[in-house]
């Protein structure tokens, strides 16, 4: 900053002319012109000081930054700095519209025209416009699968049992080239949402990941896109199942855990909601804010997810000892990615023998050092917003955080890793830590997402792209060494709220064992009363979509 410039020369020129006067006889510095000068510059020092010590304290402190709150991303994102670097079409229409504006005004157009930039257009799926009630991978799952009858209005109970039956007989893919699913190394678990093209973009780095045939890839839904499924099925590098969220807003739009028209808008006081008579007005969140279901989902397809694979999975095939590493639709992976996790793993005795957590992918502010760093690891607390990216764990962790499952599901926080930071720091008897690569496998590319429209999908991953290429003579180390170990814990952020509302934190601990089969009057079937006796109309919402192949 130019103030902290200007103080520390202004300290530095003072300094060197109060030395000065030490080389000046003592007869000479005791001549009052010279005894003024050096009062007068031992106050000015006193002042620059004093400035230094306030511009400090008044700094932002590492431990209260909340990236979450403030919105600004502290971390390194591909997204972002690209997007800085290359403006998006819809950018630069709007400075075109604004210019094309000022000149109408300059030349004193009487009628000025109105030039609005339109809207940013929904994503493209292969020539097909995506819509939310496209139902079209439903009819392909759920009528060959199920035996559901597509052309009838449905019941919602009967929908969700025909969802759960799909998750429960799902077929392995690939199983006849690289044989059953027990003899699988790795669990790659991937958290789907729409984003197709970013998709596209990890199943292709999955692809040239070496050792990707010993894995199984888990694919878990909260949306069915016709496209998706297409790309996901005609996988033909490694074991795939595919498993889907129930209780999601593709199906159940407008009943809990949907957006329920009857609930209260976000932004409306609690006396207000009272007085509106909305149904959920006694739960606004710690700031007075109403859920948002589409936030919500997010955590709850996270907390279901977790615990159906490690139950409907992992148990089923025997995988206890395997790593389960879990990655999102938007992350990008190198190729040396399973070549690092298995050394790590086969080290861990001796590179930290009580990190439970292992991290693929690190956020950092430059790339610059990414080179030097490819073979080194460093051990820390772990932290959600520095260590969710590329998480890797075992069925005995999981089995700890499970069993804080209450504090997870009644934190208000609509954030999946900021309420997992508590279960480390609240519950556990020994906080977890995490042993991460300083040059990371697992990289994000995702800044086109629920925050965030205005961008371009390629411009990250071929960012990306070109910093795998650079550096790939020096990927594949033969041997890794911890070269940074803190054990300073940052401090934990408050609630970023959104969930407020107990009909969330109620399917919450339902979702925590998510193979049961709860009857009436069993935690966490109340709360889904509205949904069950709903009806879901695939009639009208079975749209063709244009078929994607992955080869």
């Amino acid at each position: 900053q130019p103030i902290h410039q200007f103080l520390l020369s202004l300290f530095l020129l003072l300094s060197i002319i109060k030395g000065a006067f030490y080389h000046f006889s003592s007869l000479r510095y005791a001549m009052l012109p010279y005894r003024r000068a050096s009062r007068l510059i031992n106050f000015v020092i006193a002042i620059c000081v004093i400035f230094f010590i306030l511009l400090f304290l008044q700094r932002p402190q590492l431990d209260d930054i909340d990236t979450r709150q403030s919105g600004k991303e502290e971390q390194f994102d591909f997204g972002r700095v690209v997007s800085q670097l290359k403006e998006t079409d819809a950018i630069r229409e709007e400075k075109e519209a604004k210019i094309e504006r000022k000149s109408g005004e300059k030349e004193g157009e009487k009628e000025k025209e109105k030039i609005v930039v339109p809207a940013a257009a929904p994503e493209t799926r292969e020539g097909h416009v995506y819509e939310d009630d496209d139902m079209g991978g439903w009819e392909n799952d759920l009528r060959i699968n199920s035996k559901l009858h597509m052309d009838d209005v449905i019941r919602g109970r009967e929908v969700v049992d025909s969802v759960n039956y799909l998750n429960e007989n799902f077929a392995v893919l690939n199983t006849d080239k690289f044989g059953p699913v027990e003899s699988a190394k790795t669990v790659i678990v991937i958290q789907v949402h729409s984003r197709l093209e970013y998709l596209k973009y990890l199943v292709s780095t999955l692809s040239k990941t070496r050792g990707i045939e010993d894995a199984l890839l888990v694919f878990s839904h909260d949306i069915n896109i016709e496209s998706i499924d297409n790309l996901v099925r005609n996988i033909t590098f490694a074991r795939v199942v595919q498993i889907f969220y129930p209780y999601n807003m593709q199906l159940f739009p407008n009943v809990f855990p949907g957006q329920d028209p009857r609930d209260c808008p976000e932004k409306i006081s609690k006396d207000d909601a009272k007085a509106k008579g909305c149904q959920n007005w006694e739960h606004p969140d710690k700031y007075g804010n109403y859920r948002i279901a589409k936030f919500t989902q997010i955590k709850h397809h996270w907390w279901w997810k977790m615990n159906y694979v490690f139950d409907g999975i992992i148990d089923r095939y025997g995988l206890e000892s395997a790593w389960i590493l879990l990655l999102e639709e938007d992350h990008y992976m190198s190729p040396d990615a399973l070549h690092v996790l298995n050394h790590i793993i086969d080290n861990r005795n001796t590179l930290c023998a009580d990190c439970e957590l292992i991290s693929l992918g690190f956020y950092l502010k430059s790339f610059a050092s990414y080179g030097q760093n490819i073979d080194r690891l460093g051990v820390h607390p772990w932290f959600s917003s520095k260590h969710n990216m590329g998480m890797a764990l075992q069925k005995n962790t999981w089995t700890k955080i499970k069993n804080c499952s209450e504090l997870f599901c009644t934190w208000d926080d609509y954030n999946w890793d900021w309420s997992l930071l508590q279960i480390s720091v609240k519950c556990l008897p020994q906080r977890f830590k995490v042993i991460f690569t300083k040059a990371p496998r697992v990289l994000h590319v995702g800044d086109c997402g629920v925050h965030t429209h205005r961008c371009a999908v390629s411009n990250a991953a071929k960012a990306a792209e070109d910093l795998l290429t650079q550096h790939s003579s020096a990927l594949f180390p033969q041997s890794m060494k911890v070269t940074e170990v803190s054990r300073r814990m940052l401090k934990p952020s408050k609630e970023n709220g959104g969930w407020g509302d107990e009909r969330d934190r109620s399917l919450c601990m339902r979702n925590t064992h998510p193979q049961n089969r709860s009857q009436p009057g069993e935690i966490g079937h109340k709360v889904l009363d509205d949904l069950f006796s709903s009806s879901v109309d695939f009639r009208s919402k079975i749209k063709p979509t244009n078929a994607t192949r992955w080869s």
